[in-house]
């Protein structure tokens, strides 16, 4: 594992070749987890069992419980922290919040051909030569050298995330959207609110969505709202009725009305599942 740290601000980026709670557990990260091997690694994240197959990239954030089932083989694991590079402040360089980042895909996974991997094998290499260097400018090197990886992936995502990643304004409409519901979505619920705020109108919205994007703008708002209700109810003590008063819903019924029809479960069923197959504790 190479580290890099800046003590003044709290800046921080890893490079590491094996995932560890102990490593992610007390800051806000951001992480790319590589399969470079050759056998499929199956992982968790929140109370959905994934498989990161050979040749393939994840992306994930702090918010996400993530958690690997088993010993796993070596993996390529980017992380970093909104004070070492801040995806959100620095949007008009690399173009990934609201897409690898706080997207309609929660965890977007990206395939890579074997021209990029070759382009990302190397810019890992010349990654991991930056962390030994110790010098005033390695900082710099090693945002800059982030960044290319960051746009690279960014590349990649529009091309298989969305349905047609040509037409950047609607692609940067999607990518803001998304980003205001991670944002709001505990105070708004409607596409008006969101389409009021950029602006724009819910039908250009929705056509942007229709065009480009598996996902309608309500589902978008709606999924983020039960990906949030789930967490909760797997990693807090809460009561069903507090968590949708938290998550914007005055009415208890309301909340476990919308829960029971996006999940095919109550909150309780939920809860009680997980429960019994071991993840919460």
């Amino acid at each position: 594992m190479k580290v890099f740290r800046e003590e003044t601000i709290g800046s921080r980026f890893i490079l590491t070749d094996k995932f560890s709670d102990d490593i992610f557990k007390d800051d806000d990260y951001f992480l790319f987890i590589w399969n470079n091997g050759s056998e499929p690694v199956e992982y968790e994240i929140d109370d959905r069992e994934m498989t990161l197959c050979p040749d393939q990239v994840s992306c994930c954030t702090w918010l996400q419980n993530l958690r690997f089932c088993e010993d796993h083989p070596k993996l390529n694991i980017l992380c970093f922290n909104r004070e070492f590079y801040c995806v959100h402040t620095n949007d008009s360089e690399v173009s990934c919040n609201g897409l690898l980042f706080f997207g309609s895909n929660t965890t977007p996974v990206l395939t890579l051909n074997s021209e990029e991997k070759h382009r990302l094998e190397t810019l890992f290499g010349v990654l991991s030569e930056e962390f030994d260097e110790r010098d005033s400018s390695q900082d710099e090197m090693l945002r800059i050298l982030l960044k290319r990886f960051i746009i690279r992936c960014t590349r990649l995502a529009k091309k298989q995330l969305l349905n047609d990643g040509e037409n950047q304004p609607e692609v940067d409409m999607i990518r803001h959207f998304n980003v205001l519901v991670e944002e709001h979505f505990r105070e708004k619920k409607s596409v008006q609110e969101y389409a009021e705020l950029m602006y724009k109108s819910p039908k250009t919205i929705t056509n942007a969505f229709h065009k480009h994007a598996g996902e309608t703008p309500l589902q978008i708002i709606t999924n983020r709202v039960i990906i949030e209700a789930k967490r909760m109810l797997l990693y807090t003590d809460k009561a069903a009725k507090e968590i949708g008063y938290e998550l914007g819903y005055s009415d208890p019924a309301h909340f476990s009305r919308l829960f029971k029809r996006v999940t095919g479960q109550t909150t309780t069923e939920f809860k009680n599942s997980k429960e019994k197959l071991g993840t919460v504790a």
